[in-house]
């Protein structure tokens, strides 16, 4: 038996050769079975990207998967990824239903920019609602392109708020600190 980072035994012999990556029909396949065990009238297509597996969900029951944010949504693709990948690599498996995703991500920037106005006008700091990874990450590099504001994240856990403050100012020769 080998150990694996994090603790896990895996026999000799398994684990050496990579395993075979996952395609469309596979995830397809693993996400109708989920969907259909939930009782859920949804059904799956999918599509190899360059970068993830495309899924995109239709159906009658679609919008429980959307309530709160598209956590349904969210909780699909994590289970997905998990499920696919164990024990080898891949493309992200991407999970939306009928563009939501899209304009959920264009609200939490157009959001993210309202707020940056609003500090370089006002000068004072402004921190957002709590988000996930990826969304803090598209808040990251859309207030990058902004002069004027600085962004960091704030607290533990899966979930963080972003601070926007102003840019701090570049420090004139003969002020201190200065050259």
């Amino acid at each position: 038996m080998l150990d694996e980072p994090g603790g896990e035994s895996v026999p000799e012999g398994e684990g050496d050769a990579p395993a075979p990556a996952a395609d469309a029909a596979e995830v397809v396949r693993l996400a109708e079975r989920i969907l259909h065990g939930l009782g859920l009238d949804v059904q799956a297509t999918a599509r190899d990207g360059p970068e993830a597996i495309q899924v995109d969900l239709a159906g009658n029951d679609r919008d429980y998967l959307l309530s709160r944010k598209g956590e349904g949504l969210g909780a699909l693709q994590y289970l997905l990824n998990r499920i696919i990948y164990r024990g080898r690599k891949g493309r992200k498996i991407q999970v939306d239903c009928g563009g939501f995703r899209k304009l959920h991500e264009e609200e939490i920037v157009e959001i993210a920019v309202r707020s940056a106005e609003k500090v370089k006008a006002g000068g004072k700091e402004c921190v957002l609602s709590p988000l996930n990874s990826y969304e803090r990450r598209l808040v990251h590099l859309a207030l990058a392109e902004i002069g004027g504001v600085e962004t960091r994240s704030l607290g533990d856990g899966f979930l963080k708020r972003i601070a926007i403050v102003p840019a701090a100012k570049p420090k004139q020769d003969g002020e201190p600190g200065g050259r």
